[in-house]
C-alpha cells in the first residue's frame, strides 16, 4: 500500500471516530392559533411583542408547523376580532402561512387525539392540538391554552409567554 493510501486510509479512519459536526435538524414547533394572532394584534403589544421574537426565533432554529385546523381556527378569530380588516387581507395571511401546513388523515389524528386524552384528560379540542403536533413529528407545540412544560410523546407543550424560546433553542442544543 502507498503512502497515499496509507494517509488516505488514516484519515477515514480518524473522521470516523470523531463525533459529528453535522447540524442537527430544525426542532419542528407545531403554533397554536392564537400566537399567530397575536402576531396581528395591535391592541396586545406585550404579547405582540412576544409572539414576534417567539416566532422568530423558529424561523432562525427551527421549523414552523401548523395544520388546517389552525388556520381554519385563525381565520374564524382574526375575522371576528379584526372586522376593519378586509377578508382578502386575512386570506393573504393565511396564504402566507400555507407551507408550513401538515395533516395527518382523520383516523390516525383521532386515534392520537383519544391517546392524548386518556393519559393527559385535556379538553378535546387541546387533545387534538397534541395529536396534531404529535403526528407532524414536532417536538414543540406553542400555545398559551395548554399548561407550560406538559409534555407526551416528545412534544413539550411552550407557553411563548412564560418560556424564552431562544432558551429553549439551546437546551435543545446542548442535548
Amino acid at each position: 500500500m502507498s503512502t497515499a493510501q496509507e494517509a488516505l486510509k488514516q484519515t477515514l479512519k480518524t473522521m470516523a471516530e470523531r463525533p459529528s459536526t453535522k447540524a442537527q435538524p430544525p426542532v419542528r414547533c407545531f403554533v397554536d392559533a392564537p400566537i399567530l394572532l397575536y402576531l396581528q394584534d395591535r391592541s396586545e403589544a406585550r404579547k405582540r411583542a412576544m409572539a414576534r421574537h417567539s416566532l422568530r426565533s423558529i424561523r432562525r432554529h427551527g421549523e414552523l408547523v401548523v395544520s388546517p385546523m389552525v388556520l381554519a381556527t385563525l381565520y374564524g378569530d382574526a375575522r371576528r376580532r379584526f372586522p376593519l380588516v378586509g377578508r382578502d387581507a386575512v386570506r393573504a395571511y393565511l396564504a402566507d402561512l400555507m407551507p408550513a401546513c401538515r395533516s395527518a388523515g382523520p383516523l390516525e389524528l383521532m386515534d392520537r387525539a383519544f391517546r392524548v386524552e386518556d393519559r393527559l384528560h385535556l379538553p378535546w379540542d387541546h387533545c387534538l392540538l397534541f395529536a396534531a403536533a404529535q403526528a407532524a413529528e414536532c417536538r414543540v407545540l406553542v400555545s398559551e391554552d395548554i399548561e407550560d412544560g406538559l409534555s407526551h410523546e416528545r412534544t413539550l407543550v411552550v407557553n411563548p409567554f412564560l418560556t424564552d424560546m431562544e432558551t429553549l433553542f439551546t437546551s435543545f442544543k446542548e442535548r
